[in-house]
């Protein structure tokens, strides 16, 4: 009887799964580097145009540069629950206008904190006042 001999097979390192994972990193990093460098770009706010003025009547929330806040000419603490009572006493339904003037010096947290207070009343009709291009 004769016995065929095995010839050695030599091994063989398959490289598209590890050419698929270096392709994915690659991918990840470009994407994670793009969205860092935005992030450091300076912003400037741009000036409005109003194709139509906004009628003044509903709830007028001013907020100055220092974060203090005033509703309808009433001064009101900073806290949401005040903005949410002073909002709550001035509005005539879910369906009032909310028209907010702040500064643009003003504190971010002021302007999140006024819109959160009229979000949790369910007015969802706020727009925010702005200076006219040329205007002082």
């Amino acid at each position: 009887m004769r016995f065929r001999r095995r010839t050695a097979e030599e091994p063989e390192i398959n490289l598209v799964p590890m050419i698929d994972v270096l392709l994915m990193t690659l991918i990840f990093l470009v994407l994670t580097t793009s969205f860092a460098h935005e992030s450091a770009l300076k912003v400037q706010l741009p000036q409005a145009h109003p194709k139509q003025p906004v009628k003044a009547q509903g709830v007028h929330i001013v907020i100055d540069g220092t974060g203090t806040f005033a509703v309808d000419g009433t001064v009101v603490q900073g806290t949401e629950r005040s903005i949410m009572r002073a909002l709550a006493a001035h509005a005539q339904g879910p369906k009032t206008l909310v028209i907010l003037y702040a500064d643009r010096n003003a504190p971010y947290r002021a302007v999140v904190h006024a819109l959160d207070a009229a979000r949790r009343l369910g007015l969802g009709r706020i727009v925010f006042a702005t200076k006219v291009r040329g205007t002082s």
